[in-house]
């Protein structure tokens, strides 16, 4: 059930109203998430794609959950990153993944516990196939976090390294 629960993290996937709530900088999305939210949340790509991000589940709300979830931290009650999927599945059972985390968080794990938890809630989902992600060839975190998940390497454009991973139930 949604939330997604770990052992440190709680992972909420974003409707409308707190997608929008976060875009404005509400005081209320604390409120829906039970949690505080950093001045550095969201960071800058997420700022960026949050109105497309908007647009998407206004004009398709069938896009629900398939874009943002927030990590918060169970010890701290505190937004410490975000995850999620670059839209829906599309025919062939192919959807997208992926994340970010504070800078603070980062290099304790907490990105490959939530990841791993996203992988696992995707792959129980009606009709998907195959998660794919792309990190930069500098990003070896994410190269990790990516292995950790057992995807592979499946090509390489430019400084972009494509990866997938193949829904062993279907």
């Amino acid at each position: 059930m949604l939330p997604l629960n770990t052992a440190r993290l709680l992972i909420y996937p974003c409707r409308l109203p707190l997608l929008t709530e976060i875009y404005l900088r509400h005081p209320h999305a604390q409120e829906s998430l039970q949690a505080s939210i950093p001045e550095e949340w969201p960071q800058q790509d997420l700022k960026e794609q949050l109105p497309h991000f908007i647009e998407l589940l206004q004009h398709d709300p069938k896009s629900f959950p398939w874009m943002l979830w927030i990590i918060v931290s169970k010890a701290e009650k505190k937004v410490i990153g975000d995850a999620g999927f670059k839209g829906r599945p599309d025919k062939n059972g192919v959807v997208e993944i992926g994340y970010a985390m504070l800078p603070a968080y980062q290099r304790n794990g907490y990105m490959k516990e939530a990841s791993a938890a996203l992988v696992k809630w995707a792959f129980r989902q009606p009709h998907v196939k195959k998660l794919i992600a792309e990190c930069d060839v500098t990003n070896i975190p994410s190269m990790r976090i990516l292995q950790h998940l057992g995807m592979e390497e499946i090509a390489s454009a430019g400084e972009m390294l494509h990866w997938h991973l193949l829904n062993k139930q279907h």
